[in-house]
């Protein structure tokens, strides 16, 4: 039997049946594996009130439940002050340590001042980290001071205020406790204020009697200049971004001395003026142990040789950047 080959036109139900099969024909295949889920990073803690605002950019998990190492990278929100990123490095801790059933062996955040630096790493503005032979956390904080804040801790250290670091507290977890002191209800208080635009400050310094809340009766030049020297010398040394410094002692609520000084200046001619002071009363000392003065004479030659070293001083200066009262008594 011989079988014939039909050949329909395309009308009618042969093009209705093409038309069927087009789309099954012609239509990509359907592709029904899943696409892997997107991983979310990362969870973000509540940060509570008192903490600056940051974002966890990576939480990077290592380990079994109960031995795992952890290191988080963090992003402040906002600019952050040096002393506000103690609160979040001790939030940031606390976070790691009781997120879950078992504390990690090995921690490790590390705090940025963006976003961007957090993704690629790099140099962070602050650490905190505990290793497993560790009794508590350790912090590294390198935000740098604003120059209002690098001149006040200047100006408190200059005063004896200032409280000394603990090296075994490097978080600030334990509360700083305020001790009284006997001026702290004084009226009359040394004050500072400060220029950023120029990265000066001034101080204002009043010459007072010991121990009371009142000036002093009577001022002489030396001591004026004593007071000057010592605090203009732990102005400068402590205070790396200070430009210039204006100090003003008042007595009487006049001023005793203005003095204006900047740090090329006071590199150049007056950081040795205390050194070279201390050094010739080494010199009269000797004097005195070898019988060739008296306490009399060998104290009438230091305050001398200390007038003479603080007028030297003065002498760099440009004359409208010294004010010295002629009511100061001379030695």
């Amino acid at each position: 039997m011989r079988f014939r080959r039909m050949t329909l036109p395309l009308g009618g139900t042969a093009a209705a049946f093409v038309v069927a099969l087009a789309p099954s024909l012609f239509a990509p295949a359907c592709n029904t594996d899943k696409a892997p889920p997107v991983k979310v990073c990362c969870d973000q803690p509540r940060i509570p009130p008192g903490v600056p605002a940051f974002s966890v950019v990576l939480d990077d998990v290592s380990g079994p439940t109960d031995g795992q190492d952890v290191k988080l990278r963090v992003a402040f929100k906002q600019p952050t002050k040096r002393d506000d990123v103690y609160p979040a490095m001790q939030f940031l801790y606390r976070y790691a340590m009781t997120r879950n059933t078992f504390e990690p062996v090995n921690f490790m955040g590390e705090l940025y001042a963006s976003e961007g630096a957090a993704q690629t790493g790099g140099n962070p503005v602050a650490k905190v980290w505990r290793e497993r032979s560790d009794k508590g956390p350790k912090c590294e904080n390198a935000v740098p001071l604003t120059f209002a804040e690098d001149v006040q801790r200047a100006f408190t250290d200059s005063l004896g205020r200032a409280e000394p670091e603990d090296l075994a507290d490097t978080c600030h977890l334990n509360e700083k406790k305020n001790v009284a002191r006997f001026d702290d209800g004084f009226k009359h208080k040394p004050t500072f204020t400060v220029d950023p635009a120029t990265y000066s400050a001034q101080v204002t310094y009043p010459y007072l009697a010991d121990a009371k809340d009142e000036y002093a009766p009577e001022l002489s030049f030396n001591a004026a200049m004593t007071y000057w020297a010592e605090f203009t010398t732990a102005m400068f040394s402590k205070a790396g971004q200070l430009k210039e410094l204006t100090y003003t002692g008042v007595l009487n609520d006049q001023p005793a001395l203005k003095i204006t000084v900047t740090r090329q200046e006071f590199d150049q001619k007056l950081s040795r003026v205390q050194e070279t002071i201390a050094s010739y009363a080494a010199i009269t000392f000797a004097k005195l142990g070898l019988h060739k003065t008296d306490d009399k004479g060998a104290k009438k030659d230091q305050e001398q040789q200390k007038t003479k070293t603080y007028k030297a001083a003065l002498s760099f200066l440009p004359k409208d950047h010294v004010y010295v009262s002629p009511k100061l008594k001379l030695n």
